[in-house]
C-alpha cells in the first residue's frame, strides 16, 4: 500500500477534491487515515471521509489508496466494531464494477494494492458476519458488501437498496419491515 507520507496522494482525486486543490470542507485523505489509525473507533471521523472516497455509484482514485488502510485498520478491530470499514470497502468494490476493477489511469502499484487488500477485506468480513451482532440494516449492508467483494456487484447494489425496493413496485404494500 502507498505511505500516507507518498507525495502521490494530493494527485488523489476524490469528492470535493481535484488536481491536487480541495473544496474549503474537503479532507486531506492521508491525514485522515493516520488520524483513523490511531483512533480507530472515531465514528464520527470516519463517516465524514467516506463519503469523499465513495459515494453515488463513483469510487474516487483516492478510494482505491485508501482501502488498504482501511482493511489494515478493520484487522485491527474486533469483529464487532469493524462492519463500517467494511462496508465502505464493499462500497468501493460495487462502485468500480467488476472485482477488481480500477480506473485506467490509477498506477499499478495502487491498483496491485486494491486489488491485494479484497480477499482480506472478504475474509474479515465473513468472520464479521459470522461473529458479531447485527441489526437489519447493517446485515444488509454487510451482505451487500460481501456481495461486492465476491465479484457480484449488481446483486450489492440490490441489496444496498433494498430499502428503495421494500415496497411492492404493484400494489405498494411492503415486502420487508425496516426498522425506523
Amino acid at each position: 500500500m502507498i505511505s500516507l507520507d507518498d507525495p502521490r496522494w494530493p494527485s488523489l482525486d476524490h469528492r470535493g477534491w481535484s488536481n491536487g486543490q480541495g473544496s474549503e470542507d474537503a479532507p486531506f485523505v492521508p491525514d485522515e487515515l493516520r488520524y483513523l489509525a490511531a483512533h480507530p473507533t472515531s465514528g464520527g471521523r470516519f463517516n465524514d471521509l467516506w463519503p469523499y472516497l465513495c459515494s453515488e455509484g463513483t469510487a474516487w482514485p483516492a478510494a482505491y489508496a485508501s482501502v488498504p488502510h482501511l482493511v489494515t485498520i478493520a484487522r485491527g478491530l474486533p469483529a464487532a466494531e469493524r462492519d463500517d470499514y467494511l462496508y465502505v470497502v464493499g462500497l468501493v468494490a460495487m462502485c468500480s464494477g467488476d472485482l477488481g476493477e480500477v480506473p485506467a489511469d490509477l498506477p499499478d502499484d495502487i491498483a496491485n494494492a486494491y486489488r491485494h487488500a479484497l480477499p482480506e477485506a472478504l475474509a474479515l468480513l465473513a468472520e464479521t458476519l459470522a461473529t458479531a451482532e447485527h441489526d437489519q440494516i447493517t446485515t444488509r449492508d454487510l451482505l451487500a458488501a460481501l456481495a461486492a467483494l465476491k465479484g457480484h456487484p449488481e446483486y450489492a447494489e440490490i441489496l444496498n437498496d433494498l430499502d428503495v425496493y421494500a415496497e411492492c413496485q404493484s400494489c405498494g404494500e411492503p415486502m420487508l419491515e425496516l426498522p425506523e
